[in-house]
């Protein structure tokens, strides 16, 4: 069986990223604290607003639509939480 590697313009192998570890954020207050570093793809199923606290201290909100699909690089220990008592949130550790 032959297996197709998808190539960029230069013909070189493109990295694929698979899904991994899952997490599910609902409701105000709910809150992930990321164990790993990597990237995630957050996929928002409702709501608008995502608090992510760095370890450093620092932090940033994120305000989306409604089945926005979003990938960042997030250092261990960083915390995923709500901030609207409607929003449904799938985090998905990337491999």
């Amino acid at each position: 069986m032959n297996e197709y590697q998808p190539l960029d313009i230069n013909r070189n192998p493109i990295g694929v990223l698979q899904p991994g570890k899952q997490y599910y954020i609902e409701g105000s207050g709910d809150s992930v604290e990321l164990p790993e570093a990597g990237v995630y793809m957050l996929s928002f199923v409702s709501g608008t607003v995502v608090q992510i606290n760095y370890p450093d201290g620092t932090d940033s909100r994120v305000v989306v639509a409604t089945g926005t699909i979003i990938s960042f690089y997030f250092p261990a220990g960083t915390t995923v939480s709500v901030g609207d008592e409607d929003l449904q949130l799938n985090i998905n550790k990337m491999r």
